[in-house]
C-alpha cells in the first residue's frame, strides 16, 4: 500500500514540476519558432539571403528551446524518482515492489489517465486565477489559432497535391457512400464580395436539402469525409465569435464557408500568377477537374444526413460563369447585387482592415491565400475583368474600386448563363417576406415555409454612405449599371402557404 502511495506522490510531483517550470509555454514557443521559420520560407516577398539568415537564427533558437524542454523533463523525472528512492531509504516502501507496480500495465494505464486529469485540473485552476487577475476581460486572439493549428494549416496549404492524394484515398475508403450520394441541381452563389453572398449561403445552407462546406472541413478541405472522421476524435464544440471581417456575422466550426476555390487553384495554378486572377472560358474544360469537383460535391452532401443538394459561396466564380454551367448544366447560379456606393464603401473598409491585419499577422495573409481568398489586404489579386485594374496598385483610392465594380458587373452581365438568378440584396433585406418566395421558386426549394421562417435574419440596409473623391463619371456609370442589374433581378411573388 505504501509503495502505491509513494508512486502516486511521485506522479503528482512529476506533473507539478512540469507545470511549475512552464513546460507547456516552452513547448508552444518551440512550435512557434518552427512555424515562423516555415512562414518565412513560404513568403514570396523575401529573398533567399533573408530567408537563410532567419532560418539560421530560428535553428539556434529552436535548439535552445529543445535544451530547455529536455532539462525540464529531466527535472520532473528526477523529482518523481526522489520520492521512490526516498521512500525506500526511509523504509516506507520496498523499492523492488515499487518498481514492479510502476512497470505494470494497470498502473501505467491509470497513472497516465490520472496525470492527464491532474494536468487539466491545474490548467483550469490557472485559467480561473488568470481570469480573476484580468478582471474577467475577454482577450480572444484576433486570429484564434494556436501554433500547432497554424503549422497544420500551412502543411495543408503548401502542396495541393497532398490534398488531392488524400481525396483519392478517401475515394477508395468511402466509394459506396460517395457513389450513392446525390448532388442534383447544385447551387453556386457568387458575386463580388460584400454583395450579400454570405447571408444567402447561411440562409440556404440551413435548409435541410442543402449541404455546404463548413469551418470543420479546414484545413484538409478536399477530403471532407476522411478528415471529418479523423478530426472527430478530438473535435470540440466551437464558441461562436465574430469573423475576421468585423461585420457582425457570427460563426463557429459548423458555420458554412467558402473553401471551393482551393480546388480551382489546384487544377489551374497558372490563373493566379502575375498578381491577378485570369478569366476562364467554355473552352477551358478539364475532365479530371470536373470529375473531382463532382465527387467533392457528393462528399459534402454525404457528410450531411438528409441533404441531397450541394451549395457553395465562391466570389471568384464570377470569373468562370460560362465554364461552370457548361461543366454542370443542371446547376443554378445565384448572383446578389447591391447598391454600388454601399458595396464599394464596404470593399474599401475591408481592404483597409485586412491590409492592417496582414501587416501585423503574417499567418492571417497566408490563411487567406491558402483558401483562395484574394479579395482584400496584402493578399489582393483582382480578377482580370476587361478594362479593370490588373494589379493591386492604387487600391487605396475609391476610383480603383468603383472601376473594378463596373468592369466586374459588366462582365457578369455579358457572361451570365440563361437562368441565372440575380437577387436584389437591398430589396431582399428590406422585405424578405416578399422576396424569399421568389427565390424559393427559382431554386426549386421543397420546404418553402422553412425558408420563409428565416426572414428575421435579414436587416434593412442603412442609407448608402458618401464616397469622397469618387469620379462623377464612374458614379454615373455605376448607378446606370446597377439599374440594369436590378432589372434582371428576381421579381417578388406572393407567398402561397399551400405550396410552402
Amino acid at each position: 500500500m505504501m509503495a502505491l502511495a509513494t508512486l502516486v506522490a511521485g506522479l503528482i510531483a512529476f506533473v507539478a514540476v512540469l507545470k511549475g517550470l512552464a513546460v507547456e509555454r516552452h513547448a508552444v514557443s518551440a512550435i512557434r519558432i518552427a512555424q515562423n521559420a516555415v512562414n518565412v520560407i513560404a513568403d514570396p516577398e523575401l529573398n533567399d539571403d533573408a530567408k537563410e539568415k532567419h532560418v539560421q537564427r530560428a535553428t539556434f533558437s529552436l535548439l535552445g528551446s529543445v535544451a530547455v524542454l529536455f532539462a525540464i523533463g529531466v527535472a520532473a523525472c528526477l523529482t518523481a524518482a526522489a520520492f521512490v528512492v526516498g521512500g525506500g531509504l526511509l523504509g516506507l516502501a520496498d523499492i523492488d515492489q515499487t518498481v514492479g507496480i510502476a512497470t505494470s500495465w494497470t498502473f501505467i494505464l491509470w497513472s497516465s489517465a490520472g496525470a492527464v486529469l491532474l494536468w487539466l485540473a491545474l490548467t483550469k485552476l490557472g485559467a480561473r486565477r488568470g481570469a480573476g487577475e484580468r478582471g474577467h476581460k475577454d482577450e480572444r486572439d484576433e486570429v484564434p489559432y494556436s501554433p500547432l493549428d497554424k503549422a497544420l494549416h500551412n502543411f495543408a496549404f503548401a502542396a495541393p497535391e497532398r490534398q488531392i492524394t488524400l481525396s483519392a484515398m478517401e475515394d477508395r475508403l468511402w466509394r459506396r457512400t460517395i457513389e450513392s450520394a446525390s448532388s442534383e441541381r447544385p447551387v453556386f452563389i457568387t458575386s463580388l464580395p460584400r454583395a450579400g453572398t454570405t447571408i444567402l449561403l447561411e440562409l440556404l445552407a440551413n435548409q435541410k436539402e442543402f449541404a455546404s462546406a463548413t469551418y470543420r472541413n479546414m484545413p484538409f478541405t478536399m477530403a471532407p469525409l476522411l478528415w471529418g472522421r479523423f478530426s472527430g476524435v478530438f473535435r470540440k464544440a466551437g464558441e461562436k465569435a465574430e469573423r475576421a471581417h468585423g461585420d457582425g456575422i457570427i460563426v463557429d466550426f459548423d458555420s458554412p464557408e467558402a473553401f471551393e476555390e482551393m480546388i480551382w487553384m489546384a487544377f489551374w495554378p497558372q490563373h493566379y500568377e502575375s498578381g491577378r486572377i485570369g478569366l476562364w472560358t467554355e473552352s477551358d474544360r478539364k475532365t479530371d477537374f470536373e470529375s473531382f469537383l463532382a465527387r467533392h460535391m457528393r462528399k459534402i452532401v454525404a457528410a450531411a444526413p438528409g441533404a441531397r443538394r450541394y451549395i457553395s459561396k465562391n466570389n471568384a466564380n464570377v470569373a468562370r460563369l460560362p465554364l461552370l454551367l457548361t461543366a454542370f448544366p443542371d446547376a443554378q447560379v445565384v448572383i446578389p447585387v447591391r447598391n454600388p456606393v454601399a458595396q464599394v464603401a464596404s470593399l474599401m473598409r475591408q481592404h483597409q482592415r485586412f491590409t492592417e491585419l496582414h501587416r501585423r499577422d503574417r499567418f492571417a495573409r497566408q490563411y487567406m491565400e491558402g483558401i483562395g481568398h484574394f479579395e482584400f489586404g496584402a493578399a489582393l489579386k483582382p480578377i482580370a475583368f476587361p478594362g479593370a485594374p490588373q494589379s493591386a496598385e492604387g487600391a487605396e483610392h475609391v476610383d480603383y474600386w468603383l472601376s473594378y465594380w463596373i468592369c466586374a458587373y459588366e462582365h457578369i452581365l455579358d457572361t451570365a448563363p440563361v437562368g441565372t438568378a440575380f437577387v436584389d440584396h437591398d430589396a431582399l433585406s428590406n422585405n424578405p417576406v416578399l422576396h424569399l418566395p421568389r427565390l424559393a421558386e427559382a431554386l426549386g426549394i421543397g420546404d418553402r415555409g422553412s425558408l420563409l421562417s428565416a426572414a428575421p435574419m435579414f436587416r434593412a440596409p442603412k442609407a448608402p454612405p458618401s464616397l469622397p473623391g469618387a469620379s462623377p463619371d464612374l458614379l454615373k456609370r455605376a448607378f446606370e449599371l446597377h439599374a440594369t442589374l436590378r432589372g434582371r433581378a428576381l421579381q417578388p411573388v406572393p407567398f402561397d402557404k399551400k405550396a410552402g
